[in-house]
C-alpha cells in the first residue's frame, strides 16, 4: 500500500471531507478521491462507503487508519533526523499559544530562535478550555494548552509546584511536553490590609470582594472548591476572561483575584501583590502539544526545545522572585487572527 495514499485516508479520518482533506494536502478534491479508490485496490476491502453526500471510513478504514499511525510517526522521525544530519535546520512553524503563555514565552523564544535565522514562527494566539486544544493538533504544528489540575501540596515559599491530577483524555495519544506546573495565588493592590503578608488561608481572604472569571471556568472552578471546603460562596462582584482587566481591577482596589503565579503582571510588587495559598492545592500544567508525526519535524523539535527551555528559566527562578518578565520580541514571528 502507498505511504502517500495512506496519509490522505489518515487525513480524511481527521477532517471528515474530501474537500477539507484536499485543502489541507493542497490537491483537489477529485485527486484526493481517485488516490483513495487506487488504496481500496491496494487493500483489497472497502474502506469508504457513501452516507448521502458524504462518505465515510468503513470498519476495515477505521482499522487501517489505526495501523498506519506509526508509520506516519515513524516517517516523519527518519525526515527529522535526516534533516538534523545535514544542518538543514530551516522552515517555518505554526505555533498556537493561549494569551498570558504567549505574553510569558513568546518574547523569549522569539529572542533564542534569532540564532536560527532560517526559522520562521506563524503565531496564531487561541485560548481554548483545557480538553478542547487538541482540535488545533491536525492544523498548526505545535499547541501550547493548559488544563486545571490539583498539586501535590500548597505551592508556598520555594517548593517547586508538582501536578498530581491526570491530563485530559483528549491528550492521550498526542506528543506533551510540559512546559511548567503553575499555582494559584491571591492577588491583591499594594494597600491591601494583607499585602505584607507571603501566604494567606481562606479565612483570611472569606469575606472580601472577589474579580474573577466568568462561572464554569477553571480559575473560577478553583475558586468555588475553594470556598466550598469552608461551606461558603465567593462573593464575586465582576468577572472577565481577560487576566489583564482582572489585574487592573484588582490595583484599583475593586477587589482581589486569584491568580496564575507567572503570568500574572504584579510588576515585583508595585502594581499587585501575591500572595500565596497555604490552603489551597490547585494551579495548571502548562504543556506543548503536538501530533505524533508533527513532533518529529527537526524544526518542529527545536522550537519546542527552545520554549522548554525559556519556560525553565522563567519559572526556575520564579519561587523567590515570580516574574522576571521578558524583553520586547525582535524575531521573525507572526501572529495569526
Amino acid at each position: 500500500m502507498d505511504v502517500r495514499r495512506l496519509a490522505l485516508l489518515r487525513e480524511l479520518a481527521r477532517r471528515s471531507t474530501v474537500t477539507e482533506v484536499a485543502r489541507a494536502m493542497s490537491v483537489t478534491p477529485t485527486a484526493v478521491s481517485q488516490q483513495l479508490k487506487l488504496l481500496e485496490g491496494e487493500a483489497g476491502l472497502p474502506l469508504l462507503r457513501r452516507v448521502g453526500r458524504r462518505v465515510e471510513l468503513t470498519a476495515a478504514g477505521r482499522e487501517l487508519v489505526e495501523a498506519s499511525t506509526d508509520i506516519e510517526a515513524s516517517l516523519a522521525r527518519l525526515q527529522g533526523r535526516w534533516d538534523e544530519y545535514r544542518g538543514a535546520l530551516r522552515g517555518s512553524v505554526r505555533l498556537a499559544v493561549f494569551p498570558t503563555a504567549a505574553q510569558l514565552l513568546l518574547p523569549g523564544l522569539v529572542r533564542r530562535l534569532q540564532g536560527s535565522p532560517d526559522v520562521s514562527l506563524d503565531v496564531i494566539e487561541t485560548d481554548l478550555h483545557g480538553d478542547r486544544y487538541p482540535e488545533l493538533v491536525d492544523d498548526v504544528d505545535l499547541v501550547v494548552g493548559h488544563h486545571a489540575t490539583e498539586l501535590a501540596a500548597p505551592a508556598v515559599g520555594r517548593t517547586a509546584p508538582r501536578a498530581i491530577s491526570r491530563p485530559p483524555r483528549t491528550w492521550h495519544g498526542l506528543a506533551v511536553t510540559e512546559l511548567h506546573v503553575e499555582p494559584l495565588d491571591v492577588a491583591v493592590p499594594p494597600g491591601h490590609h494583607l499585602s505584607a503578608r507571603t501566604a494567606v488561608r481562606l479565612e483570611d481572604v472569606q469575606d472580601e470582594t472577589w474579580v474573577s472569571v466568568p462561572e464554569g471556568w477553571p480559575f473560577d472552578d478553583a475558586l468555588q472548591r475553594w470556598f466550598a471546603a469552608a461551606g461558603r460562596e465567593p462573593a464575586v462582584a465582576h468577572r472577565f476572561t481577560d487576566l489583564r482587566l482582572q489585574e487592573a481591577f484588582v490595583a484599583a482596589g475593586l477587589g482581589i483575584a486569584l491568580l496564575p503565579r507567572y503570568a500574572a503582571d504584579d510588576r515585583d510588587g508595585r502594581r499587585l501583590r501575591l500572595l500565596a495559598t497555604a490552603d489551597l492545592a490547585l494551579g495548571r500544567r502548562v504543556a506543548v502539544l503536538a501530533r505524533p508525526d508533527h513532533a518529529e519535524r527537526a524544526v518542529t523539535r527545536l522550537v519546542r526545545d527552545t520554549l522548554r527551555a525559556e519556560a525553565a528559566a522563567l519559572t526556575a527562578p520564579a519561587e523567590a522572585a515570580p516574574h522576571r518578565r521578558p524583553a520586547a520580541p525582535r524575531g521573525r514571528a507572526t501572529s495569526g487572527p
